[in-house]
């Protein structure tokens, strides 16, 4: 009888806590995509450069996944993925250089999956910045995504 009222009350428990855990409000889902640009003449003019893909975060790291990154014709370009933490130091990044168009066509250019390592510091990273630098016209945009956030923002220039 004693391990019947045992058992119903630790059951009762157990239920009880599965409603309070279940009755929290919904979480903001990590942003799962970026693109991020660059456009001439202070964004009036043509389109410079472009980097698109996915980004897998993890308990300390982060993956930018299908990368790819399109330069203007006849015009060069380089991208820049950087990951911070909270406090907006620089943890990891990865610098991709020389990616330039044809003389008549812009180029795309596949970078693939880039993995980003933050498992050295405490609390890994929150924070990442794909910049995308016109090295013809010395000029770039930037796009930053927050682990916390549910969707990427375009960086003011």
């Amino acid at each position: 009888m004693l391990r019947r009222r045992l058992l119903q009350a630790v059951i009762g428990f157990g239920l009880a806590a599965v409603a309070l855990v279940g009755a929290g409000g919904a979480a903001n889902a990590s942003p799962g995509g970026f693109t991020a640009t660059y456009t001439h003449a202070g964004g009036s003019g043509a389109l410079a450069d472009k980097a698109t893909g996915g980004i897998s975060w993890y308990n300390r790291s982060v993956t930018f996944t299908s990368v790819k990154f399109w330069v203007h014709a006849g015009e060069c370009g380089t991208l820049q993925l950087q990951g911070n933490n909270t406090a907006g130091e620089l943890v990891d990044e990865a610098e991709f250089t020389g990616l330039c168009g044809n003389a008549a066509t812009g180029k795309w250019y596949t970078i693939g999956d880039v993995p980003l390592d933050g498992s050295a510091d405490y609390g890994g990273i929150t924070r990442v910045y794909i910049f995308v630098w016109d090295d013809t016209h010395q000029g770039y945009g930037y796009t930053y995504c927050d682990r916390s956030a549910s969707s990427c923002r375009v960086g003011a220039r």
